[in-house]
C-alpha cells in the first residue's frame, strides 16, 4: 500500500501562508492538469486559461498591464498589434474578445490579420443613428486572448 498523509493545514514555519483542502482531486501529465468539471465531466485546467491579457491605452500608447504581451505596435488610428513573449501554436485556432471602456465601441480583430506571434485590433465607433463605424483611439482597451501556446 502506499504512503499516505492526511492533514488538515499546510503551513510554512512562519505560519502566515497556508493550503486549507476539503478535497483535492487532478490528473497531471507534463503540461496538463485534469479537473473535474461540472458533474461527471472534466476539464483541462490549461485549456481554461487566458494565454495573453492586455489593458492598453491607445490615446498615450502604452500598457496599463498585461500577460504575455512583449510589447504594442501602434499600427494608426483606432489600429494597435499587441505582440506576444510567447506565440500561440496555430494562427487560426486561438481567439481574442476584447472592450474599450467607452459607450457604443468595439474592440475586434482586423480582418486576415492573426499570426501566430500577433494579432492587430481595431477599436470603432458605432453611430446610434446611421450605424457607420469609425476607427478611433481609446483610453481604456481590455483584450483577452484564449488557445494553446506553442
Amino acid at each position: 500500500m502506499p504512503s499516505q498523509i492526511k492533514v488538515d493545514e499546510i503551513k510554512n514555519v512562519a505560519g502566515q501562508y497556508k493550503i486549507k483542502t476539503n478535497v483535492l482531486e487532478g490528473q497531471t501529465t507534463a503540461g496538463s492538469i485534469t479537473v473535474q468539471s461540472e458533474g461527471t465531466a472534466t476539464t483541462n485546467l490549461q485549456g481554461g486559461l487566458a494565454k495573453m491579457f492586455l489593458e492598453f491605452d491607445h490615446t498615450s500608447n502604452t500598457s496599463n498591464n498585461s500577460l504575455n504581451v512583449s510589447s504594442v505596435t501602434d499600427d494608426s488610428t483606432g489600429k494597435f498589434i499587441p505582440v506576444f513573449t510567447n506565440s500561440f501554436s496555430s494562427a487560426t485556432n486561438y481567439s481574442c474578445v476584447g472592450m474599450p471602456r467607452s459607450y457604443h465601441m468595439i474592440v475586434d480583430t482586423d480582418s486576415n490579420s492573426k499570426v501566430a506571434g500577433s494579432v492587430k485590433l481595431r477599436t470603432w465607433y458605432v453611430s446610434n443613428t446611421s450605424g457607420a463605424r469609425t476607427n478611433i483611439d481609446v483610453y481604456h482597451n481590455s483584450v483577452t486572448c484564449h488557445g494553446d501556446l506553442a
